[in-house]
């Protein structure tokens, strides 16, 4: 079965089944207050970090966090907390 064909069908049983796609599908879950702290859930890893910009490794590709004075808070192998002024979040 195709890596595409698998992913419909655990999404189709994950909204048949209505579980939080987030769990089920590791997908990353984001949790942005204001425009100064963000938390993503289920990261694969930090493949840059600078003050000025972070990327995040995903299950379903690149997170670019952009913004001034970012600061890691916290870092968890399943979570990561961010502070500091964000501009741009951008998936690749």
């Amino acid at each position: 079965m195709g890596k595409n064909r698998s992913r419909r069908l655990e999404k189709a049983v994950t909204e048949y089944l209505e579980l939080p796609a987030d769990a089920v599908l590791d997908l990353p879950r984001l949790t942005l207050v204001g425009n100064s702290r963000l938390v993503v859930e289920n990261h694969r890893g930090i493949s840059e970090y600078r003050p000025d910009l972070v990327r995040l490794k995903l299950s379903t590709g690149e997170l670019a966090i952009k913004g001034t004075g970012i600061l890691l808070r916290e870092i968890r192998p399943d979570a990561i907390a961010l502070e500091g002024t964000i501009q741009s979040l951008s998936f690749s």
